[in-house]
């Protein structure tokens, strides 16, 4: 009496029930994945400035607006496509001449090797699109980068 109403409330889960339950399982997989592929560690930080610092050093990029004192060049671990391949992702503001240009990329490519990068993608952009704002009554102060459109991307493998 007992096994007869169970199975009358929960009917058995067929090849639908099996289905959705796999899928499901996949989603929150790759959900996982995701979130640990691009999770930054302090090996990354690392990574990026072995890769930014030689281009600092020898070419002359200029100032940031969104990080006064510091040059206009950023760089990030980012991740791509369905199997979340890894890469350096480099964004250079300011350096609009394609000689310097080609002359930055030959100068990463130089010290790639060294800095043990992943594939690189650079995008150099005109200027940077921020927008500073203050509330006089309070001292507050703070930026917003507005969207961006590069010139010139370029994929170092």
């Amino acid at each position: 009496m007992v096994q007869a109403s169970i199975s009358a409330r929960h009917p058995k889960l067929g090849i639908r029930g099996i289905v959705a339950g796999v899928l499901l399982f996949l989603c929150l997989a790759y959900g996982y994945f995701y979130l640990i592929s691009t999770a930054t560690s302090g090996e990354d930080v690392l990574a990026c400035k072995a890769i930014t610092d030689p281009v600092i050093a020898e070419h002359g990029i200029p100032e940031s607006v969104s990080a006064s004192g510091r040059p206009a060049i950023f760089c990030d671990l980012e991740v791509r496509g369905f199997f979340l391949k890894p890469f350096e992702h480099i964004s250079i503001y300011g350096v609009t001449d394609k000689e310097q240009q080609d002359s930055i990329l030959r100068t990463l490519e130089h010290f790639r090797p060294q800095s043990k990068a992943r594939r690189m993608v650079v995008d150099f952009y005109e200027k940077e699109n921020w927008k500073t704002w203050s509330n006089p009554a309070t001292g507050n102060r703070g930026g917003e980068g507005g969207p961006e459109t590069p010139i010139r991307t370029i994929v170092i493998k």
